[in-house]
């Protein structure tokens, strides 16, 4: 249950007092009864428990909120507010289903995580979004879609990359970062201002009020060197725009805004993920593109199978291909596949392939099943004669 309320961002001890169950987090503390649960625990099977750790999670947390929004002003007596706390929590336990099922209808409009409480310092507000994230990642990863769930600690990314002119012999070396954000980010004025999306980007996006959205550096240090002829940027879209890029009926704008940036910066492939903040791994995909289906092949296993948590990429046979680096073996090795057999790959993981701007290949994942570009990127990699393990 302590796990399962990572999952709703909500810090705090829990304790188990016979057939109650007590939450001490911000404010003051919230019981809930257990009834015969307690009693039952031992014998239940583990995915049962699982379920029922986050059902009880869940009504804590709202009763935790509900109780949180009713505590009067600091300098009002607290004895009245200890002899209305069972009351209340009788009462929250009550409006907390309708709650929740409100905000289910759609993340899009779902709070942000917690704000920091005073005197919580930004180290301790990261280490709780970190702790949130990964809840939800293992959460996914156990089979389950992106549900009504917190998001803080996620960010989207798209990652633009574009053929250096004269190839890895004008890589260029030290401000390679600085460089390469200036050049390529040029053509995204219409889409990116001052932190935000713009309403020519997309309107309804541009709307969401606490997203954030950043142009930084494509490549670090080590795959700069692993692909010097390429550069690449990154727009990095957090807070409500990271909520929305999960909501199913927001992913195809965002989509669609991603073909549009990849157009505008004269990226020629590109990938659109998402991941938790502090942790390499690309987890959500939901985009990639190239000129021609061994591009979009070279940029699914890029940046899915090279950043995902379990191999999915045997280094040491990409290094043995030709090529100027990572970007150009991949795409060499993918030269003879064509849509139809790209298709299919990545069709048996629920992805497709559709057409882009300037006719450009592109690969999709749907929101349902977030984990499906990671494995269409393994059964890809072991095509291209780079993967982990036998198909």
């Amino acid at each position: 249950m302590q796990e399962a309320l990572g999952l709703f961002g909500i810090p705090g001890s829990v304790r188990v007092q016979g057939r109650q169950i007590a939450l001490q987090g911000r404010g003051a503390p919230v019981v809930i009864d257990l009834e015969q649960l307690g009693e039952q625990w031992p014998l239940l099977p583990q995915d049962l428990r699982t379920r029922k750790a986050s059902d009880i999670a869940r009504r804590l947390a709202q009763a935790q909120r509900t109780v949180s929004s009713l505590a009067p002003p600091a300098s009002a007596p607290l004895r009245p507010l200890r002899r209305l706390a069972i009351p209340i929590g009788a009462v929250v336990l009550v409006v907390a289903g309708a709650l929740f099922g409100a905000r289910a209808l759609r993340m899009r409009d779902a709070p942000a995580a917690l704000p920091p409480s005073p005197g919580e310092a930004v180290d301790e507000e990261a280490a709780r979004h970190a702790r949130t994230c990964e809840a939800a990642r293992k959460r996914i990863y156990s089979g389950a879609s992106m549900g009504p769930f917190e998001l803080a600690g996620w960010v989207a990314e798209l990652w633009l990359a574009t053929p250096r002119p004269g190839g890895a012999a004008q890589a260029v070396a030290g401000a390679a970062g600085q460089e390469t954000v200036t050049a390529d980010a040029a053509g995204l004025g219409a889409f990116v201002a001052h932190g935000r999306l713009t309403e020519g980007a997309d309107a309804e996006l541009a709307a969401v009020t606490d997203g954030v959205v950043e142009i930084v550096p494509g490549f670090g240090d080590v795959e700069a060197k692993r692909s010097p002829s390429w550069r690449a940027i990154i727009a990095r879209f957090s807070g409500g725009y990271a909520r929305a890029y999960f909501d199913s009926t927001q992913r195809a704008r965002f989509v669609a805004l991603a073909d549009r940036m990849a157009d505008a910066a004269g990226a020629e492939i590109g990938a659109l993920y998402a991941r938790c903040a502090h942790l390499p791994y690309h987890d959500a995909g939901a985009w990639f593109r190239g000129p021609d289906p061994a591009a979009a092949a070279a940029a699914l296993v890029y940046a899915s199978g090279l950043f995902a948590e379990l191999p999915a990429v045997n280094r040491a046979a990409l290094a043995a291909l030709g090529g100027a680096g990572q970007l150009d073996a991949l795409r060499g090795a993918g030269a003879s596949l064509d849509a139809a057999g790209l298709g299919t790959l990545v069709g048996a993981h629920g992805g497709g392939i559709t057409r882009g701007g300037a006719g450009a290949v592109v690969i999709t994942f749907p929101v349902g099943g977030p984990t499906r570009a990671t494995s269409a990127s393994r059964v890809v990699a072991r095509k291209l004669q780079v993967g982990v393990g036998k198909d």
